[in-house]
């Protein structure tokens, strides 16, 4: 059980790397059929058959933004996306890579575009990005003049993932994933901690940003020396896990989704820490993911301590999987909604019942729903949401 001295420190954000054996026993589980697919229309459903034992299909398409189709770091095969989406079904599905909640849904790959057209690569879509490539990750999702609306396809039948290269930034820091936090409308079926809509029938065509998750592409395919930027528990035929990597793309994906879904981090954080559009971890111990069933910690303090077992030339994984809680308890990092060092396979019933609520509510989100507003009519034009991402 070696660490090599590169290591990654931060928020699905690399400063450094790092692989390690570990011991992981976690139960195994059917397996789910590689590379799922479904149409795209909304099944109608009996309101009353919408409870948590409802299993929701949401299409999914990874949109594709390539300069180079001959980089396989841009142009992501369709079979590798296809895998890629199976792995992070059995990590929703709960109880493949230890104890965790069944969250009763299913990522499928979509089968037609917004026309209708067969897809020829179910759930994948190619495009040629004739812009600056790699692509500023921020500005991409916090625009707001509807130049990448056209990138993205309507959000009440599809999941957007894009996909691409993220330029790197100013402090060298290199952003693994980001997503925008879904919305809630106002009334008697309001979502703490997510911004509100006055009205459920908002479309595309009333957006003015691309409503999206964004995955960088770098890290969606192989790695240099072979294999992927994985643990080896997905392919493993009993799921148990020999190796972990810090730059794992099925739990960054897993952990987008979970943003894409309404679910906040673990640790405390608050808006406004990198612009007013984002949210920040903090540097103080508060519960702020209204999860009660989550332990919550200060990621600042985090970061010291992993920084100190580093330099010391810590070896093994345990001693870096652990965490002081706000509460003073200590327990090991296994959330989704964590960041590295975690083993990154649990969702708590909270966190369900948090997801299930988006599902039923939320506008912008492909599947039926339990209520929406009396409102009438198409809203023409652009509608004013608030823009909020979170990594």
């Amino acid at each position: 059980m070696q660490v090599q001295e590169d290591m990654i420190m931060s928020k699905y954000t690399i400063l450094l790397l790092f692989t390690v054996l570990l011991w992981a026993a976690c139960s195994s589980s059917e397996e789910i059929a590689n590379g799922s697919k479904a149409t795209n229309t909304t099944k109608e459903v009996d309101t009353t058959e919408l409870n948590d034992s409802y299993i929701y299909e949401l299409p999914v398409i990874f949109h594709v933004l390539y300069n180079n189709e001959n980089d396989p770091s841009q142009y992501i095969p369709y079979q590798r996306l296809s895998n890629l989406l199976q792995y992070i079904n059995e990590v929703y599905q709960g109880g493949i890579y230890g104890q965790s909640e069944n969250v009763n849904i299913k990522f499928v790959l979509a089968t037609t575009d917004e026309s209708g057209r067969r897809l020829a690569h179910p759930g994948v879509d190619y495009v040629k990005y004739t812009d600056e490539y790699p692509i500023d990750v921020q500005k991409f999702m916090t625009d707001n003049t509807g130049t990448n609306v056209k990138y993205i396809w309507e959000p009440n039948n599809y999941i957007n993932i894009m996909m691409f290269n993220f330029k790197a930034t100013h402090n060298g820091q290199t952003t693994l994933g980001i997503s925008h936090m879904p919305q809630s409308v106002k009334g008697d079926h309001e979502l703490e901690g997510l911004e509100t809509l006055s009205t459920s029938n908002v479309k595309k065509t009333n957006l003015r940003f691309a409503y999206c998750s964004a995955i960088n592409s770098l890290y969606a395919n192989t790695a240099p020396g072979g294999g992927y930027y994985q643990s080896d528990r997905y392919t493993s035929p009993t799921h148990t896990m020999q190796t972990y990597t810090s730059t794992d793309i099925v739990i960054t994906l897993a952990h987008e989704l979970g943003h894409y879904l309404g679910l906040f981090h673990v640790f405390t954080e608050r808006r406004g820490g990198n612009g007013n559009d984002s949210v920040e971890p903090v540097d103080s111990c508060a519960d702020t993911d209204y999860c009660a069933d989550t332990h919550s910690y200060n990621r600042y303090e985090y970061e010291e301590y992993l920084k100190y077992e580093i330099q010391n030339q810590q070896k093994y994984l345990e001693p870096l999987l652990k965490r002081n809680a706000c509460d003073s308890a200590q327990y090991q990092a296994e959330d989704i909604m964590d960041y590295s060092v975690s083993l990154g396979f649990k969702i708590t019933p909270q966190q369900k019942q948090r997801i299930r609520h988006v599902l039923y509510y939320s506008p912008l989100i492909p599947g039926p729903k339990k209520y929406r507003t009396t409102r009438a009519g198409t809203i023409n034009g652009p509608v004013d949401i608030k823009i909020t991402t979170i990594k």
